[in-house]
């Protein structure tokens, strides 16, 4: 089994530890090892593609010795079976250019795992829980950037998606997706102030930040931390113009009535602003609402209270077949 297996494996151990640790302190003590473990050789990982060819993992080893090439010119190997600690796990990191990774929260959760390991800890499970929940974003902040692997793709759709509903984690992330989206300038001010509604078109998740951070609207689109799908600029506008007018939405669909939200017959897309007469998406001035089941053009005047007359001549043929 690889590294990167073991890995994967110790953390998922921790999971399973973490979820059944709120009927049992012992398996909240075991979840912090394995978690700490299966973090700890994530990093080691990194190390361990980062060594020269030949080397025998010197990054990985506690010890290294200097001996000659073939060309009689210094390089150093790694010597023994011990691998290196946290403290030099973080230093040769840095000092390799890994960054972007919170160090002080990795030092913490170790403090405590060392705890655990002598049979003694001062803290509670609900605060080791509590810690885990806060180290579980140490994934999401090495995995793609310096593994080349989203976390989705390193642990798998079901345990992923349980990390990233944690309360730590999710706060965390949140923030960190908020801030990032701050960096898009939005084409209209309503866009930008309402924002904040944006969900993930497949799962709703609010944990969703600029796939591509420099690209500007109408080219940017959004990944999902949580599930992993990525939402193009229109879906995301579609997104959040039916978050601001959630209630009304909800409503009209409920009680009738005219909804503040229609389909654009430009862009085909539901980002037409009934009261503005006016299209967030293609940003035209008053153009023509769109047939409410496709979103196309007319062919006849809208306005009448008849439900065909809010379908273009194709889907109000359907509807009359039907």
């Amino acid at each position: 089994m690889s590294m990167l297996a073991n890995a994967v494996a110790s953390i998922r151990l921790g999971v399973e530890d973490f979820q059944a640790a709120e009927n049992d302190d012992a398996r909240a003590l075991s979840a912090i090892r394995n978690l700490t473990a299966g973090l700890l050789l994530l990093f080691k990982v990194k190390l361990q593609e980062l060594s020269p060819a030949d080397s025998k993992e010197v990054l990985l080893k506690q010890t290294v010795t200097p001996v000659l090439d073939i060309d009689g010119n210094p390089m150093w190997i790694g010597t023994g079976s011990k691998t290196v600690d946290v403290q030099s796990i973080i230093q040769r990191l840095k000092g390799l250019g890994v960054d972007g990774v919170d160090w002080k929260r990795l030092e913490a959760l170790t403090k405590l795992r060392n705890d655990v390991e002598h049979y003694f800890s001062p803290h509670p499970a609900s605060v080791l829980l509590e810690a885990m929940e806060a180290s579980f974003h140490l994934i999401q902040q090495f995995a793609p950037k310096h593994l080349g692997k989203s976390p989705l793709q390193l642990l798998g759709n079901d345990l992923w998606s349980f990390l990233t509903k944690q309360n730590a984690f999710y706060t965390h992330e949140h923030h960190i997706c908020q801030e990032a989206s701050k960096a898009i300038f939005w084409p209209l001010p309503l866009l930008t102030k309402s924002a904040g509604g944006l969900r993930c078109v497949s799962c709703r998740s609010e944990l969703i930040k600029p796939h591509v951070p420099l690209a500007q609207p109408p080219k940017t689109s959004f990944e999902c931390t949580s599930c992993g799908a990525v939402t193009t600029y229109q879906e995301a506008v579609e997104s959040i113009l039916v978050a601001r007018h959630y209630r009304d939405l909800y409503l009209t669909a409920t009680q009738g009535g005219e909804p503040p939200l229609e389909w654009c017959s430009k862009c085909h897309h539901r980002t037409y602003i009934v009261d503005d007469a006016f299209c967030a998406l293609c940003l035209e001035d008053s153009p023509e609402l769109g047939c409410v089941q496709c979103g196309g053009g007319f062919d006849h005047p809208y306005g009448t209270d008849a439900e065909l007359d809010r379908l273009c001549v194709h889907c109000r043929n359907v509807a009359e077949m039907d």
